[in-house]
């Protein structure tokens, strides 16, 4: 099973922002991935990521991994994927292509955790603060 944490940062004062991405596949191996964004509010980061993390889990998976335990410190995310919909008009841009992609996945689930646990959040601020 791949264990996929994502997370999303944005610093208001001058609108930088970031995803992070941490993830262990099967065999125990870290991957960890950050991106450049351009976002709002940390909601808006948040579903980016969900994005990138699904890009991610479409690599692994033509890499031979077929189960995907997806983590997230947004309950947004989180209740969007359990309701299959994402009611923003402008996070329906980045929820609905992603939601399509993730639904392709063979064997994949999201679950909330607490920022505390979400080892991507270390990711995605280290990254924030890099730039």
């Amino acid at each position: 099973m791949v264990e996929m944490y994502f997370d999303g940062a944005v610093r208001p004062s001058n609108d930088d922002a970031t995803v992070g991405i941490f993830c262990k596949n099967s065999a125990g191996e870290v991957i960890e991935r950050t991106f450049r964004i351009t976002a709002v509010n940390n909601h808006e980061a948040e579903f980016q990521a969900f994005a990138r993390a699904v890009e991610l889990a479409e690599e692994l998976l033509n890499a031979g991994e077929s189960v995907f335990s997806f983590r997230t410190d947004s309950e947004a995310v989180s209740l969007a994927v359990e309701r299959e919909f994402a009611k923003n008009k402008l996070i329906q841009v980045y929820f609905d292509p992603a939601f399509e992609r993730y639904s392709q996945l063979p064997l994949a689930f999201v679950k909330w955790i607490p920022r505390s646990e979400n080892k991507a959040d270390r990711v995605a601020r280290e990254a924030l603060n890099e730039f």
